[in-house]
């Protein structure tokens, strides 16, 4: 066995053990992306600790992406979303999506803001909108996603350790094929890698800003609250009356210019009958007389 072949089993063995290694490390035969697979329940202990991922101090740190909803009315929507978007600029946040309904005249009845604010700021920007309109309704709502951060930053490390043996050895391979192999495996874990940032990124920033559905109407946009003793819904009920009763007249009074033609068609209806039955009618008389001749 010449010296030339001892060298390229060598690195053969070499470059299947560190393959091996990576593979195991960063846990390739499953998707990167699969994120479904884990847990959003929040951390209650334990000691499974993969690595602390970026603003994560510990396993007993949170990684929590919130997001918020609210309905608010006000007498000038235009300018109650102007206010909402100054407070979210004071708390840090920006706007990412707006849209403005108007009537026929060009004033503005509605208006939707998507916002994206600071976590930390988040409380104080919700209690904010309380002195800027009447706030009917809103949501909060959190996701736990410490156990995906904390895996995602497991994985990105076990990749960059891979990759880091790989470029030795490419460094040291001995002929074209062992190079192409090793840059081939390379470059897939580079692309891994480049996926897993990604979407560690995406999920860094929905955890360090909260989303902030915001829609704006007039005061008369709001429902009425549900009757919840007596007298409540005696009075739910007589407003409910009197909106039937203001409604049955708007119907009766856009009636009232049809009924002339209503009328027309109709009496037009019964003529024509008339005359229909009168000369079946005579047509057996007629008959009957010229038999008797």
């Amino acid at each position: 066995m010449t010296n030339m072949t001892k060298t390229r089993i060598l690195a053969l063995l070499a470059l299947a053990s560190l393959a091996l290694t990576g593979c195991a490390s960063a846990t390739d035969s499953s998707p990167i992306s699969n994120v479904g697979t884990y847990p959003d329940s929040p951390v209650k202990g334990g000691s499974n600790d993969l690595g602390s991922a970026a603003g994560i101090s510990s396993r007993t740190d949170s990684a929590v992406i919130t997001t918020a909803s609210a309905f608010l009315t006000g007498d000038d929507p235009a300018q109650v979303g102007t206010d909402v978007s100054a407070l979210a600029t004071k708390a840090g946040g920006k706007i990412d999506g707006r849209s403005v309904q108007s009537d026929p005249d060009g004033t503005t009845t509605f208006v939707s803001l998507t916002i994206r604010v600071p976590a930390a700021e988040l409380d104080s920007f919700l209690a904010g909108m309380d002195s800027i309109a009447t706030v009917h309704s809103l949501n909060q709502n959190s996701t736990d996603v410490t156990l995906i951060v904390t895996d995602y930053n497991a994985r990105i490390s076990a990749l960059k350790s891979s990759i880091a043996r790989f470029i030795v050895l490419e460094q040291s391979a001995k002929n074209t094929q062992d190079l192409i192999s090793i840059e081939s495996a390379l470059a897939e874990r580079q692309a891994q890698l480049e996926q897993l940032e990604s979407e560690m990124r995406y999920y860094s920033d929905q955890i360090a800003l909260s989303t902030v559905q915001v829609d704006i109407g007039l005061p008369e946009s709001a429902t009425d609250p549900i009757p919840d003793d007596f007298w409540g819904g005696i009075v739910a009920g007589w407003n409910g009356l009197v909106a039937f009763l203001g409604g049955t007249l708007v119907a009766f009074g856009v009636a009232i210019p049809w009924l002339p033609f209503v009328a027309g068609i109709a009496w037009l209806g019964w003529w024509v009958g008339r005359r229909l039955i009168a000369r079946q009618t005579a047509k057996p008389v007629q008959k009957k007389t010229a038999a008797k001749r």
